[in-house]
């Protein structure tokens, strides 16, 4: 199932790909490659599949980065 969301969220990345987020307080791993799709100047966006530190469910998420500042865009369950 498709959540449409915008939420902000935190994104720690290394050699520049996205790890692991916090969404609304929860943190997620990710554990696949990150795709990314580029916006040009504007923006970058990513789709990754991430597992929750809580219970250890699993969503393909896509988050995007403007001017710094994360944002959720989609997840599927």
């Amino acid at each position: 199932m498709q959540m449409t969301v915008r939420e902000d969220v935190q994104v720690w990345c290394e050699h520049e790909r996205p790890v692991r987020l916090v969404v609304g307080g929860e943190r997620w791993r990710i554990i696949d490659v990150p795709t990314r799709s580029d916006g040009g100047r504007l923006f970058q966006s990513w789709r990754f599949t991430a597992r929750s530190d809580v219970d250890h469910r699993t969503r393909v998420m896509d988050v995007e980065e403007v001017e710094g500042h994360w944002s959720l865009v989609a997840a599927w369950d």
